[in-house]
């Protein structure tokens, strides 16, 4: 199965066709359904008798190494060049010493939080969207430029719901401001435009290159995600919270705009002052935060990362390079040695 499961990876990697409409259809079917199909023991359901926004394993039973992934933004070479990188001696169980992170996966041994914001290249395609839009103001949807730009997209997308599929418990990609297809004004989505029109683009391709049932099953995957995960020592979500919130606000936050927005949509200099700290200790069920961190991606730094919060909130969004977060089951997050490339 895990064979296999590698070899459509590796397609998806080589960026040589485009999922097949029946691919994508199959693949957003069934991640919606692994992800809406959740046990309670790690994702409390909401008072709607569905799986909430909290991946919570702070009292876990078994404490893995985590890897925290910011924004991917259609980088597939990003993505294949974590599940092929092999972590620092120590990070992994010692029998998986010189083992790749995929192949941790396969022995259930490690976990993998994904920030969110899977599509739109932004800077690194600036020069392709404003081709694109040319052709996207002149009526052609699904032109040379825009399939340059979507064929990293579909193949990203469907690397990730592949690897939801395979590892339910252990891969976890959670809700960012760009996870929004239809490019709606709703439930604390906000239309996306950068340098050119770049959701309605995306919507319009999709519809155009697909069909409306894609579109449709792309955002039924979207609203299943989860906001945030906590962990023992840390807690993840897009972006820095804009405010505190309570397990339970959260838990029930998947269609609240406040919820929604504070926590994928945050401007630098804007959240108030003390509430990582707040939802530090509400999330890890301590009493100090000491040694406690919380990570998220959304807005870019310079370096491998950016402090905030006291220093209790770390930006780790950097889309000049590739770098995680690896989180240590047994000794104290570093940003300046825990923070590493996987870049070949």
């Amino acid at each position: 199965m895990h064979k296999k499961l590698k070899e459509r990876l590796e397609d998806y990697f080589s960026l040589k066709a485009f999922p097949t409409h029946d691919e994508v259809f199959s693949l957003a079917d069934n991640a919606s359904s692994v992800l809406e199909n959740e046990p309670k023991v790690y994702r409390p359901w909401s008072k709607g008798g569905q799986p909430g926004g909290l991946i919570d394993f702070s009292n876990y039973k078994k404490n893995l190494p985590l890897i925290i992934v910011p924004d991917i933004h259609g980088r597939t070479y990003f993505l294949k060049n974590i599940l092929d990188f092999v972590p620092p001696e120590g990070f992994l169980f010692p029998e998986l010493t010189g083992k790749t992170v995929f192949e941790a996966l396969e022995k259930k041994s490690v976990r993998i939080v994904c920030v969110g914001d899977a599509l739109h290249s932004e800077l690194r395609g600036r020069n392709r969207w404003i081709l694109a839009f040319e052709e996207f103001s002149n009526g052609i949807f699904s032109g040379k430029n825009m399939k340059e730009e979507m064929i990293e997209n579909m193949n990203l997308l469907c690397s990730l719901m592949e690897l939801k599929i395979a590892f339910p418990k252990f891969f976890h990609f959670l809700k960012g401001n760009h996870e929004n297809i239809m490019n709606v004004y709703s439930a604390g989505d906000f239309p996306f435009r950068k340098f050119a029109q770049e959701g309605e683009m995306v919507r319009h391709f999709i519809q155009d290159f697909y069909g409306d049932d894609i579109l449709m099953m792309i955002r039924y995957w979207e609203t299943s995600l989860p906001l945030l995960a906590s962990f023992p020592t840390c807690v993840i979500s897009h972006a820095e919270p804009l405010k505190p919130f309570t397990r339970s606000e959260v838990i029930n936050g998947r269609f609240s705009e406040n919820v929604v927005k504070s926590l994928t949509w945050t401007q630098n200099d804007i959240a108030e002052d003390g509430g990582v700290e707040k939802m530090l200790l509400e999330f890890t069920r301590k009493k100090s935060s000491d040694n406690l961190f919380y990570f998220a991606g959304h807005r870019p730094v310079s370096g491998k990362y950016c402090l905030r919060q006291n220093g209790k909130f770390i930006q780790i969004h950097n889309p000049e390079e590739q770098n995680i977060a690896l989180v240590y089951t047994d000794r104290v997050f570093n940003p300046d040695n825990d923070i590493v490339s996987v870049a070949e």
